[in-house]
């Protein structure tokens, strides 16, 4: 008898947070008494069902390790790659050959900059695209009326032409997808260069659609230094974060 596929946590965390400013990259500034990457683990481990999240860091660092040294369902790898693509492949890969996790387990790859995760949202996702062939990814219609836009040759930004937005929805995460087909449609996409924002859309490459399960506000990627506050504020931390 097969055994039920499993689910595990994956973490990339080896960015340095460019737009974000400072000298701290944004995993480790304080939003509260925690860090930004402590919340994000936090509300992955919120469903039982997540054997273990893996936190994805560059050989260099050392922070995770000591955040997470004691921690029994948390375990730091020490193989980002140069883009993010890189450092999702490097774990998958690791995680397959080393730890023997089966092609057919399920992984969630969640921001590290993503703290604000409801344990409701992250339910709503494992339960409905574990049903589905292709794995799903958390996302949220589309409010704002979006415009297309042109640069003048004075340096000028002005609209081309606005955007329908009946079908346009704004992807987070978690993000969903079986290891061992992620693993392989960003391998393709890697090897042809075709340049991947999220991981639904190395899936997507493949003829395969991912199933949208609605998420939530809270959930917003932190990007800039302004961000962190915004989440604060959202999380009821406003006043409490460095």
């Amino acid at each position: 008898m097969a055994r039920p596929a499993r689910y595990f946590g994956l973490i990339p965390a080896g960015g340095v947070g460019k737009r974000f400013g400072g000298d701290t990259p944004k995993q480790y500034a304080l939003l509260g008494e925690l860090t930004v990457l402590e919340r994000s683990v936090n509300a992955m481990l919120a469903d039982d069902r997540v054997v273990r999240v893996y936190v994805v860091v560059s050989k260099d660092d050392t922070q995770a390790e000591r955040l997470f040294e004691d921690h029994p369902r948390v375990q730091v790898l020490k193989v980002a790659g140069r883009e993010r693509a890189n450092t999702v492949l490097n774990a998958l890969q690791h995680l397959l050959e080393q730890f023997k996790i089966d092609d057919t387990d399920w992984v969630l790859v969640h921001d590290a900059a993503r703290p604000g995760l409801s344990q409701s949202a992250l339910k709503r996702l494992m339960d409905e695209a574990s049903t589905h062939v292709a794995g799903g990814l958390l996302a949220l219609p589309v409010a704002d009326t979006l415009k297309k836009v042109n640069r003048t040759e004075d340096g000028e930004v002005v609209v081309q032409q606005t955007v329908p937005r009946d079908s346009l929805w704004a992807a987070q995460t978690p993000q969903m997808f079986r290891a061992q087909a992620l693993a392989l449609a960003i391998t393709e996409c890697l090897y042809k260069d075709v340049q991947l924002t999220d991981d639904a859309s190395a899936i997507e490459t493949m003829g395969i659609s991912p199933l949208i399960v609605e998420g939530h506000l809270e959930n917003m990627k932190i990007t800039h230094s302004a961000d962190l506050h915004t989440v604060a504020t959202l999380l009821g931390l406003e006043g409490k974060s460095a």
